[in-house]
């Protein structure tokens, strides 16, 4: 089992959309998964599972309510990047899920959420547990919900 969990956000300020701060998120949560996944390629048998933590706000289809481009954008990047990944695995039977903690009350919300940690947590563990081909290549919340890409 390999769970990829990368993440900064980046809060555009002002108005302006900062290219920079853009890139940087793309390195951390699309790039860095990206990376861990192919440096551990060689090394993932038969029935390996993959967890990669994504984020709703990624969501095209939950409907973007603006701002925060470079996060969104990353995660929304980090998704295809699942979908792609399930697809050139599933020939070795490697599972791939992209995950959503939930709201979780981490530094990154400033505290705010609807979910603690361990909550959360145990959520995703779960959610990889019962990862299989038929549901490798999907999106999901921590509590089991089908997300919209």
């Amino acid at each position: 089992m390999l769970v990829c969990n990368a993440g900064i956000l980046r809060r555009d300020g002002g108005g302006e959309i900062d290219l920079e701060s853009a890139r940087e998120q793309f390195e951390v949560n699309t790039l860095g998964p990206l990376r861990v996944v192919n440096a551990l390629r060689p090394r993932l048998e038969v029935g390996a599972k993959i967890g990669v933590v994504s984020s709703m706000a990624g969501s095209i289809g939950d409907g973007p309510s603006g701002g925060m481009y470079g996060y969104r954008m990353s995660k929304a990047a980090l998704n295809m990047a699942v979908a792609n990944l399930a697809h050139e695995l599933q020939a070795r039977e490697i599972h791939v899920v992209a995950l959503h903690p939930g709201y979780v009350r981490t530094e990154m919300t400033g505290g705010g959420g609807s979910v603690d940690e361990p909550e959360a947590a145990a959520g995703l563990i779960a959610r990889i547990d019962e990862l299989g081909a038929s549901s490798s290549g999907t999106f999901v919340h921590a509590d089991g919900r089908a997300l919209p890409w």
